[in-house]
């Protein structure tokens, strides 16, 4: 897979959690996708990433870089007009599916402008 295909798909990722499309973010996950996250280990990805998408005001990619099938992402999100930053790495198979993504939440930012995402369902 060239980098503009591994591009292609990291936009459409990109695209997908931003608007909250949940059923798209499941087409693009490989089975059996290793997923990592600091804002909930223990929980369902998929939830808690709709739920910070949902409670941000904006968001937009600051910086992506591109380095054979792996991905890192930087994101600038904004809540009631305070920003901050996101980080995430994605790993892309030959067939267009996300193998493994990895995100750093800023917990600082999460705890103080979205505490509704930190608490136990």
């Amino acid at each position: 897979m060239d980098a503009t295909a591994v591009e292609e798909v990291t936009d459409r990722w990109v695209a997908a959690w931003t608007t909250g499309r949940t059923s798209t973010l499941f087409t693009l996950l490989a089975a059996g996708a290793r997923v990592e996250s600091n804002l909930d280990p223990d929980g369902d990805f998929i939830e808690k990433l709709t739920g910070f998408a949902a409670a941000l005001t904006s968001v937009s990619v600051f910086t992506r870089t591109v380095i054979d099938q792996r991905v890192a992402l930087v994101y600038d999100c904004v809540v009631d007009a305070e920003q901050f930053r996101l980080a995430e790495f994605l790993v892309v198979t030959p067939t267009g599916l996300i193998a493994e993504v990895r995100r750093v939440y800023d917990l600082y930012a999460v705890e103080r402008l979205m505490p509704e995402l930190l608490l136990e369902t």
